[in-house]
């Protein structure tokens, strides 16, 4: 399956998630609140085909963008995506749980898998199911993830349903991180984007 950007085309695995209007609600989210003058590190946390990394470095060509996928198939599709848009793109083939950059991101977004195990029907296709349901990782694992890996001065923009935000800001506070605000997701009225920063900046 591609998906046209209005020039390249990004490659989807036809047993992965489809890409959703989130991916475009991020990408939208990180060019307006961030200066496109100021080079920036930036990850995108559970990257899949690569599709959000690859939309900001097309926008933003002075950032430098990375991804973090644990599926070694979306990996590979990722960067094969990066270069067919002629973008040299780094995708870290990693689990969140445990990776640990050598330089800390300027920013991160994810948009992770936010249902929780049995909630929801589940997949044939295991990839599908990795991409929707909390099986490798939770909210407190993302947290804990971009506490360890965003900068002191850093933004993190991660997008949840609506009803799991109470949760994200108890598990923000027990992780020393802090949700500045609230941004609305445009085309995705039951989700919010989350902006978040270490505690006290």
């Amino acid at each position: 399956m591609d998906l046209n950007l209005g020039g390249p085309c990004i490659r989807q695995a036809p047993d992965s998630q489809p890409v959703s209007h989130a991916s475009h609600a991020l990408q939208k989210a990180a060019l307006e609140l961030f200066e496109p003058s100021t080079r920036k590190r930036v990850l995108d946390l559970g990257s899949g085909c690569g599709i959000v990394a690859i939309m900001l470095a097309l926008q933003r060509p002075n950032w430098l963008v990375e991804g973090l996928e644990i599926q070694p198939d979306q990996v590979s599709l990722a960067h094969k995506n990066a270069e067919h848009c002629g973008l040299d793109i780094t995708f870290h083939h990693g689990d969140l749980r445990s990776y640990q950059s050598s330089q800390p991101y300027d920013i991160i977004v994810s948009n992770p898998p936010w249902l929780t195990p049995g909630s929801g029907k589940a997949s044939p296709s295991q990839a599908r199911n990795l991409s929707r349901f909390e099986l490798l990782g939770g909210m407190e694992d993302v947290l804990s993830c971009v506490k360890r890996n965003l900068a002191p001065d850093g933004d993190a923009l991660l997008l949840y349903p609506q009803v799991r935000v109470p949760q994200l800001v108890d598990l923000a506070k027990n992780t020393m991180l802090d949700i500045i605000s609230p941004l609305a997701a445009p085309d995705l009225s039951k989700h919010i984007i989350c902006h978040i920063r270490h505690k006290g900046q």
